[in-house]
């Protein structure tokens, strides 16, 4: 048997190997841009169409749009740290913004890549958009799933963790078509 349910586990970062627990602590640390990026791509997405632009403008106007996002959230952590230290922005401030910052464009990257599939002719624009959606919430799901689990080490707070937060981006994503 490869798996059995009796013998899952709450794995602490503490439990985990040197290297696993590295690797934990990234996915972690990447939560908040990830889920914000993610949210974004989706109302990006939900107020394009995809028959008004060829796939490399699609890519390029999807990337464009999160990378302004995450250097607006990066301007907005410098401005604040500054504002708030009563010192003039270092160097080590704006590396620790964009540190910040940069975990945003983890959510377009793939997203783009599915556009970039389709100017090489493997589908069409419309179903890049279609993909690119799906990526988009799958990536939701993801951390909603790692909350669960991470929280309680059982299987139903993970599915729900997931279901919550894929409910919640398509929900504010719906939002901003509608504001549109």
């Amino acid at each position: 048997v490869l798996w059995r349910p009796t013998r899952l586990r709450r794995r602490s970062l503490a439990t985990m190997s040197t290297k696993a627990a590295h690797q934990a602590r990234k996915i972690d640390d990447a939560a908040f841009g990830a889920i914000y990026g993610s949210i974004t791509v989706m109302g990006v997405l939900a107020v394009s169409t995809p028959d008004a632009l060829t796939a490399v403008e699609m890519a390029a106007m999807l990337f464009a749009s999160i990378l302004a996002v995450a250097l607006a959230k990066a301007y907005a952590d410098l401005a604040a740290n500054v504002l708030s230290s009563g010192r003039p922005a270092s160097w080590d401030m704006v590396v620790e913004a964009w540190r910040l910052g940069r975990t945003t464009l983890i959510a377009v990257n793939v997203p783009t890549l599915t556009f970039l599939g389709s100017a090489l002719g493997l589908y069409d624009v419309a179903m890049a958009h279609t993909l690119a959606k799906f990526l988009a919430v799958s990536l939701l799901i993801f951390y909603g799933a790692r909350i669960g689990f991470r929280l309680t080490g059982k299987l139903l707070p993970m599915f729900m963790g997931g279901a919550v937060a894929g409910t919640v981006g398509l929900s504010l994503a719906l939002l901003k078509t509608f504001i549109h």
